[in-house]
């Protein structure tokens, strides 16, 4: 026979099972809403359908969807519990929702997961927002107040941002392919920057923004775009695929709207502070230009003095050796004016020599033939005469 349990021994391993199920832990169930009510800020409620029933248990009720009517149809998210005390088997709910809607957040995550896998989400291909735009569209209906929001956040800080409006429609079956549209046709005209927007509603009102052509217009848009849909806590795929999200359209307009007055002021306190920098920095060189001038003067007239000194010194040297070079230059220059003397060609001619010319150039035994025409120059004149012969000397 088998080792008996006890009951709170079999309830403690029927908990045990179930808590080590991953499957129950983060389960989606889908039935009909049956005894909703509330104590305190929870609700309890049955669900079931033709076969079973679940009890449910949904804490702090307020913060997510309470059914309206006996037999709606919701689909619940939560984990299985077992309740050893009553030997009760529930479902921890911690959010329910329509059907329908239930269905719609199934196929939008479905849609998420499939543009996140392509790439739409990926950071890199997100272009930064301008820090001082200049045209700045905005697509939105221009009948709601979040234009109106917008171009008074806008225009509080910035009177120069130029505010092109492209009006659409924001929810309804012609929502998306208006926005796709529009966002095709202001992509081109040079803005410095886009805003897709529109204020807070329903999760079925903002489904036009999750819309897949529109995700796609979106990534490959060139200007760079803010998404500011709805409330700080709605999330559409508009926001994932944008370059920027934005909380609210309000925020979209602080994001952008840089104050033209506060950049004023920080430039000219830029500028005074780069002033101040220059004037201290101009102060010190102009104290360590002083300075150094100052040793370079002192240096200066040490390295004259020396000098001086050397001067006077070669001078008085110079003195001495001059007078006996000028007089050994004397003594060549003597030589060299009777050598020049004995060797003038004139000279040469007063003592009989002559000099054979042919052409204007001078001659030689070589360079002249019979029957030429040559001058023999002496000291008192130029014979002209023909050679008639050419007789070597003997050896």
């Amino acid at each position: 026979m088998s080792e008996s349990l006890s009951v709170s021994q079999l309830a403690g391993y029927v908990r045990k099972v179930i808590f080590s199920q991953d499957v129950l832990r983060n389960v989606t169930v889908y039935g009909e809403v049956s005894g909703f009510k509330y104590s305190g800020q929870h609700a309890y409620f049955r669900l079931k359908d033709q076969d079973a029933t679940l009890e449910c248990s949904l804490f702090n009720a307020h913060r997510t969807y309470n059914p309206t009517k006996e037999g709606e149809s919701v689909l619940v998210t939560g984990s299985v519990d077992f309740y050893a005390k009553s030997g009760k088997l529930s479902l921890i709910v911690t959010t329910m929702q329509p059907v329908g809607v239930g269905k719609l957040h199934l196929l939008l995550e479905a849609l998420k997961a499939k543009l996140k896998e392509e790439g739409l989400f990926d950071p890199a291909h997100k272009k930064p927002i301008p820090a001082f735009p200049r045209r700045i569209c905005v697509v939105t209906s221009k009948t709601g107040a979040v234009i109106r929001d917008i171009v008074r956040t806008l225009r509080n800080k910035n009177q120069v941002i130029d505010i092109v409006v492209y009006d659409v429609r924001v929810q309804g079956e012609q929502a998306a392919s208006e926005m796709c549209q529009a966002l095709k046709t202001v992509d081109p005209l040079g803005f410095d920057c886009i805003i897709l927007a529109r204020g807070g509603g329903s999760f079925e009102d903002l489904m036009p923004f999750n819309d897949e052509q529109l995700a796609r217009v979106i990534y490959d848009m060139q200007t760079p775009i803010i998404s500011a849909v709805g409330h700080e806590t709605d999330f559409s795929i508009s926001d994932f695929v944008a370059d920027a999200r934005a909380a609210t359209p309000t925020a979209a307009a602080e994001l952008v709207a840089y104050d033209v007055e506060e950049w004023k002021e920080q430039i000219v306190d830029q500028m005074t502070r780069s002033y101040r920098r220059i004037a201290e920095r101009y102060g010190y060189i102009e104290s360590r230009y002083q300075a150094l001038n100052s040793q370079m003067e002192a240096k200066a007239v040490r390295r004259i003095d020396r000098a001086e000194d050397g001067v006077k010194t070669l001078l008085r040297r110079m003195g001495t050796a001059e007078d006996k070079a000028i007089r050994e230059k004397e003594v060549v220059l003597n030589q060299l004016i009777q050598a020049l003397s004995r060797a003038n060609p004139t000279k040469l001619l007063q003592n009989g020599y002559t000099k054979l010319t042919k052409d204007g150039r001078g001659a030689d035994y070589d360079t002249v033939e019979r029957g030429d025409t040559v001058n023999v120059v002496g000291y008192k004149g130029t014979l002209v005469c023909q050679v008639t012969d050419k007789i070597p000397n003997k050896e």
